[in-house]
């Protein structure tokens, strides 16, 4: 997963996601209008932002996800990306938005339904139904981390299971989870996020064993120059090794079977 600032270096994310034989879904966004400070990096733009996700698709024939933030975004959007997200920051209001989830749903493609910081795993089960009573049956919903205090984030694995309750597949964000909103200071003033990249292969070998369908993640050819998500972007470098481990662990898990628990007393 990447920002649109450049595509040099998409070329070899690609190579490595193919090489371990994983499907890739390019993501990217135009506007990044959640960003904690006014000073940080938004994006291109709708406009010249779809152009470049368009390139991108065109040129390496694959899937684009990108994120919408308002109802008359969604057809536009909707003729160049194959899925449309939900951020996150807006799932306070998932019991109120029902017009952009209904105006995402339309399109018919398909939605992922960010998880948001403070809200209960049972919220998507209703945010996954506006999707299906819009007539779009192709909804997914994603987890993204919890609130903990002012200026951090944690993963309750619980959640990956609960989420399956939406009946659709379940994808781990596993680089946005380790942000620490609001966590790092501003030369001259501000905040902006922080986060613990060294985290990132704890939360994505915990995703994958307990059996989430896909992995949604930030990667960077240079984390400490990135211009959105820096302290949570993963390594280019490092994401064949990761991926390769993953996998690994994906062959032999049982995550996505309930355990048959027999509570009848026990006799030799």
């Amino acid at each position: 997963i990447f920002c649109i600032e450049q595509c040099g270096f998409f070329f070899h994310a690609n190579h490595f996601v193919c090489r371990v034989g994983l499907p890739l879904v390019f993501k990217s966004s135009f506007d990044k209008a959640n960003r904690t400070s006014s000073k940080s990096f938004r994006g291109p733009g709708m406009a010249e932002g779809l152009k470049i996700l368009e390139k991108v698709k065109v040129a390496y024939d694959l899937p684009i996800v990108t994120d919408v933030h308002e109802s008359i975004q969604c057809e536009e959007v909707g003729k160049v990306a194959d899925i449309i997200q939900i951020p996150a920051f807006l799932s306070v209001n998932y019991n109120f938005q029902t017009d952009l989830l209904v105006a995402a749903a339309q399109t018919g493609k398909i939605i992922n339904i960010k998880k948001g910081q403070f809200c209960a795993p049972s919220v998507m089960n209703n945010s996954a139904e506006k999707i299906r009573l819009a007539g779009n049956p192709n909804v997914m919903v994603c987890e993204r981390g919890t609130m903990f205090g002012y200026n951090d984030l944690i993963v309750d694995p619980r959640n990956f299971e609960w989420m399956r309750e939406a009946n659709c597949p379940v994808v781990a964000d596993i680089t946005h989870a380790l942000q620490q909103p609001a966590g790092k200071k501003l030369e001259g003033g501000g905040v902006a996020s922080g986060g613990l990249r060294e985290l990132i292969p704890c939360i994505a070998r915990t995703a994958v064993a307990v059996g989430v369908d896909g992995i949604f993640m930030e990667v960077h050819d240079d984390p400490l120059s990135a211009p959105v998500d820096g302290p949570t972007q993963w390594p280019l470098r490092h994401l064949e090794e990761l991926l390769e481990e993953l996998i690994a662990i994906a062959r032999v898990t049982k995550g996505k079977q309930r355990f048959q628990i027999d509570l009848t007393p026990y006799r030799d």
